[in-house]
């Protein structure tokens, strides 16, 4: 095993990813990828869209598994030990973080506490990430309120809590004006500098990538195809230098001077209108600047600029081809180069108009090496094992995310509440009062049973499936599922967290039906202690049903098609608001399968007092399709993408 693996933060070996396109075909998002970015250092992941880098970084975080191949974070698996890789990287997606209904210090301060901080220190860093970002005059107010560039700052601090080893950022300054990019790379660089952090920049702007990075990879096809320090890809190029020309009144260079300037150099229209760049030697810049003066002449520009080439240079050189630039030296085995040290942003020129010093050239670096480095004949480094937590740690690492999950998902409907718990209380209270007067159940007490467990089983069904399930879908449809995997989190807690949530706004609905028939009707039903166990049972039942639906489904209006669709369903083939033997045999028989059928006659029976067996058999039933279904949305919530 080399030395550079082993002082490896990121260590990727040959990694391949296939997945089955939608037209059956086979498609390698990565091929072969072979890449490592030594700790300390900062690695500017470049490629365009379809690149396959979304896809790299999701195996790096454990999101995604390889087809074959390795990767090493920290000298930790992730395919293996993805909560232990999660724990020790901080990830900010190009999509939106969720708690944007919380305010910025609970955010802040709920993150670190997930990502396994003790009180003290996520209280500490909330303030510091604050006072850094300048956030102060905000820190009380909901994230969904502040501006684009605001909302940004905060997600990148939710990044950085718990000191993260390795720092992953997808376009972590979109949406940022010049002053607060600054911001941000000061705070990168001081973590750099300072912790000694890592970090992996996935980006597009190859002008801000080449003043704060140490070293680039460019991607292609899923595969690397240059990897080096900015000094050595911009060598890749030759020495070209580069004329950007814009013509007055955006008027297009006429055949005769493109052709004029083209015996000089490579012409490329820049996309606005009368804008030209003009690619050539260093030394032929001189007959360049004649022909530009007596072909197009000097009343014709607007504006124009020298440049020496850049990392956009070499981007351009390399997009949608195979390495086969200009002659270079051979490259260097061993020792690899000492990266270029990345300039401060707070001390480096704009990154607009990057250039090196006048005077200086740059020193006799190796060539950086084309296509991803060869495998080292002893492969992979092999992976560290995480010590196992006792079950005492587990249970308490639980309890912590379970806290903070269902706290957070309360506040995030806090705004809604008042609706909610309206409905909650009026809908069910509406069918009580309705279907008393229709008559269409059976005669006798046994009628208002029936109209409380049955308004009682619909309000459950409504909040329980249909809204959880609809929830799920607004969470996974705006990019808010992939950070929730990416904390060192448990499946089980938020789930658990979820569901929680949701029994407490639809507690309502379950108790309005039952005190509205005993104080408002005088019905003789009994409020056993039994109802505490059956109530969140049904719950439990019919909410891990709508999860299930939420997972299962990607787009969120057909997901709510499918959800009304379902209660209605479940209501109609359950005996829900009349007896079994008032149903058609065959909607007897789909009852028996349903969750609704059990809880309506387990709410029955113990409104009724009758505690015998029927009611043992309901509560174990629910019990079952609780934990099924629970199991079966926690299988299909895709922590791990693929």
């Amino acid at each position: 095993m080399s030395g550079e693996a082993r002082d490896a933060a990121i260590h990727i070996h040959d990694v391949t990813r296939e997945y089955t396109g939608r037209d059956g075909k086979s498609v390698r998002a990565n091929d072969g990828v072979t890449l490592t970015v030594p700790r300390g250092q900062v690695l500017g992941l470049l490629g365009p869209n379809g690149a396959g880098k979304t896809t790299l970084v999701s195996q790096l975080l454990g999101l995604t598994l390889p087809t074959s191949g390795t990767l090493r974070v920290e000298g930790l698996d992730p395919a293996r030990d993805p909560d232990a890789v999660k724990r020790i990287t901080g990830f900010l997606p190009q999509a939106g973080l969720p708690m944007r209904r919380v305010e910025v210090r609970r955010a802040l301060y709920f993150t670190g506490r997930l990502r396994g901080q003790s009180d003290r220190d996520a209280r500490l860093q909330t303030r510091e990430v604050i006072e850094e970002f300048g956030l102060g005059d905000r820190a009380d107010r909901y994230v969904d309120r502040l501006s684009g560039g605001s909302m940004r700052l905060v997600n990148i601090g939710m990044a950085l809590m718990g000191r993260p080893k390795v720092l992953v950022l997808d376009e972590p300054t979109n949406e940022l004006d010049p002053r607060n990019r600054r911001v941000i790379w000061d705070a990168v660089a001081r973590r750099n500098t300072e912790d000694g952090t890592t970090v992996l920049l996935v980006t597009h702007n190859v002008l801000e990538a080449e003043s704060a990075v140490h070293r680039v990879a460019v991607m292609n096809a899923g595969r690397v195809v240059a990897n080096g320090t900015p000094g050595e890809l911009k060598r890749l190029v030759g020495d070209r230098t580069r004329l950007e020309l814009l013509v007055r009144d955006s008027a297009p260079l006429t055949e005769a001077e493109t052709r004029e300037l083209a015996a000089v150099g490579e012409v490329s229209a820049t996309g606005d209108g009368g804008g030209y760049v003009i690619r050539t030697e260093a030394e032929r810049v001189p007959v360049l600047i004649e022909r530009l003066v007596s072909s197009v002449g000097m009343a014709r520009v607007e504006d124009f600029r020298l440049a020496r080439p850049s990392l956009e240079d070499v981007y351009l050189a390399l997009d949608g081809k195979e390495p086969a630039l200009s002659p270079a030296p051979e490259p260097a085995l061993s020792p690899a180069p000492e990266p270029e040290p990345a300039p401060s942003p707070a001390s480096s020129p704009a990154p607009e108009a990057p250039a090196p010093a006048a005077g200086t050239a740059p020193a006799p670096v190796p060539v950086a090496v084309l296509e991803a480095a060869p495998p080292a004949p002893d492969g992979a480094p092999p992976a560290v094992r995480p010590a196992r937590r006792t079950l005492r740690e587990r249970a308490r690492r639980t309890g912590v995310e379970f806290a903070y999950l269902w706290l957070e998902q309360m506040l995030e409907v806090r705004t809604t509440w008042p609706w909610t718990l309206m409905f909650g209380f009026l809908m069910p209270l509406a069918m009580v009062f309705g279907l008393s007067r229709i008559g269409t159940a059976p005669a006798g007490p046994e009628n208002m049973l029936f109209i409380t467990s049955g308004a009682a089983v619909f309000a459950l069904a409504t909040e329980g499936i249909a809204t959880l399930a609809q929830r799920i879908g607004h969470l996974k449809s705006q990019g808010q599922m992939l950070y929730y995997a990416s904390l060192p989190i448990g499946k089980a807690s938020f789930v658990a967290a979820l569901v929680c949530a949701r029994l407490v706004l639809v507690a309502p609905g379950l108790l309005t039906p039952v005190l509205a028939a005993k104080y408002l009707f005088g019905a003789d039903v009994v409020l056993s202690p039994v109802l505490l166990l059956v109530l969140p049972l049904a719950a439990l039942a019919l909410a891990a049903l709508g999860l299930t639906i939420g997972s299962l489904i990607d787009d969120v209006e057909l997901t709510v098609v499918v959800t009304n669709l379902l209660v209605f369903v479940l209501l109609l083939a359950s005996p829900v608001l009349m007896p079994p033997e008032s149903l058609p045999a065959p909607l007897r028989l789909i009852g028996v399968l349903l969750p609704p059928t059990y809880a309506a006659d387990g709410l029955r029976l113990s409104l009724a007092g009758d505690l015998g067996t029927d009611l043992l058999v309901d509560l174990l039933v629910l019990t079952a399709m609780a934990a099924a279904g629970l199991a079966a949305a926690a299988r299909w919530l895709r922590w791990r993408t693929a």
